[in-house]
């Protein structure tokens, strides 16, 4: 039964388009707005858990004002979930180490 279930969930994953292919028009913008809502919340998530390492809290604080950057430079949040999505973890790689003055892990 369980079995029968995931195969369905995973077709039907299969089966719909990527979030990468998501061309920016109004009817997806509000698509992608809920979307990028629950992705930053999860981040939010992540940022707020003291039990999470200095690291993991400075990452997901870097990836919400990054995504909100990429918002305010496109005004999609089509592109700001891409970014969420595909490319945030790529990025800012390198620099997320060292904790910047202004951020709330920054010592």
């Amino acid at each position: 039964m369980i079995k029968k279930h995931f195969h369905a969930l995973l077709f039907a994953f299969i089966s719909f388009p990527s979030l990468a292919d998501i061309v920016a028009t109004p009817e997806n913008e509000d698509i992608c707005k809920q979307k990028y809502v629950k992705e930053v919340f999860d981040q939010q998530v992540q940022y707020s858990n003291s039990q999470n390492t200095p690291q993991v809290r400075r990452t997901a604080e870097r990836h919400i004002d990054r995504s909100r950057e990429v918002y305010n430079e496109t005004n999609s949040f089509c592109s700001a979930l891409n970014y969420l999505l595909n490319d945030a973890s790529d990025e800012l790689l390198d620099d997320f180490q060292r904790a910047k003055e202004g951020e709330s892990q920054y010592k």
